[in-house]
């Protein structure tokens, strides 16, 4: 008998390590997966890799309001997809020579952060008339390569021509159709 219950011990330990094992894996993957989605739930975009915090977007439009450059977030966001783009497609030529209207836009922002350096690049760089050619081709390129998500509050990526080459379209969820419109049936005339 007493044998019987000392296999039994020893066969149950694997079960149980086995058991313990499992429910140590589930519960860190657990945890590190909410962590990822965390991060996606605050983000405004993710640009190859690269996440653009909706408090950052958040942060330089205000910076942009209270310097007189009234911007919509949306417009945030577009800028702040288009520059690490742009940095690449300019890399090049020796990057960005920051020029007057550079220079005198960072200087009507109090205190601007990076992201908010980094839109006035973005809206600087855009707003040039004479972007060499070349410069254009590789950010058209950069845009139809990059691997970018977007936030729905701010719509959804959708290639266009240039200058930006890409646009911020609204979100329609793959669930919702359009309604079609019908008419309503005709009605037969009362009787007296």
């Amino acid at each position: 008998m007493k044998a019987r219950s000392v296999l039994s011990a020893l066969s149950a330990r694997p079960v149980r390590r086995l058991a313990v094992t499992a429910a140590l894996g589930l519960t860190a993957s657990t945890l590190l997966g909410g962590c990822g989605f965390e991060t996606r739930q605050q983000a405004a975009a993710i640009v190859n890799g690269h996440v653009i915090h909706e408090a950052d977007v958040q942060e330089t439009a205000k910076q942009l309001k209270a310097a007189k450059f009234d911007t919509a977030e949306s417009i945030v966001v577009t800028g702040l997809i288009a520059a690490p783009l742009l940095d690449e497609a300019l890399a090049s030529t020796g990057g960005f020579q920051p020029d007057a209207s550079y220079a005198s836009a960072l200087a009507a922002i109090s205190n601007p952060t990076e992201t908010t350096k980094a839109f006035v690049f973005a809206a600087t760089v855009l707003q040039q008339e004479q972007v060499p050619p070349a410069v254009e081709a590789k950010y058209q390129a950069a845009v139809k390569s990059a691997d970018v998500s977007v936030n729905p509050k701010f719509g959804s990526f959708v290639t266009t021509a240039g200058p930006v080459f890409f646009a911020l379209g609204p979100a329609t969820p793959s669930w919702i159709k359009p309604s079609q419109a019908t008419s309503p049936a005709p009605t037969a005339p009362a009787a007296p």
